[in-house]
């Protein structure tokens, strides 16, 4: 196991939403408005309270899609602390020394999910689980998750979890 202080820096990257998924989600949140609104004319004024409610949830699932969209983000294995910062400005620093557990989950057929790391926390209103990022969160979780093997330092203890039995 490789000192923190002397271990090679590492980045890996959580790219966020797709432009894939995200021009397919917006073409089909454009064609369902379409829909509607053609609907609506078709149908005259006996649809027009039909089309104001159906304008308003799809308003409100892109609010939604707003809310739930991933944001970017980089976890580095740094000298002195493990970092992940997120493109809105959030950034969660766990010095190698506060770091407790990281906990990696797989499913039944040995392919990794999750890799979550937990601090000690220094202040009542810290909690214990720094963060957790997915297996389509992240660009390389296996590399980070061997990354992390390398790195931690021997007071960490490392636990692996078959879930979804």
């Amino acid at each position: 196991m490789a000192s923190p202080a002397t271990a090679n820096e590492r980045v890996f990257i959580g790219p966020g939403l797709s432009p894939f998924k995200r021009t397919i989600t917006i073409a089909g949140i454009i064609g369902l408005t379409a829909l509607v609104l053609w609907i609506a004319l078709h149908e005259g004024v006996p649809a027009i309270g039909s089309a104001i409610v159906a304008i308003l949830f799809i308003l409100g699932f892109v609010i939604y899609l707003r809310v739930v969209e991933p944001v970017p983000f980089t976890i580095n294995l740094e000298a002195e602390a493990l970092m992940k910062r997120s493109k809105n400005g959030e950034v969660i620093e766990v010095r190698w020394e506060d770091l407790e557990r990281i906990k990696e989950e797989f499913f039944p057929n040995g392919k990794r999910i999750s890799i979550i790391a937990y601090r000690r926390p220094t202040s009542a209103e810290q909690k214990a689980k720094a963060w957790a990022v997915y297996r389509d969160d992240v660009t390389d979780l296996d590399g980070l998750a061997a990354s992390l093997k390398q790195i931690i330092p021997a007071t960490c203890q490392w636990q692996s979890e078959t879930v979804h039995d």
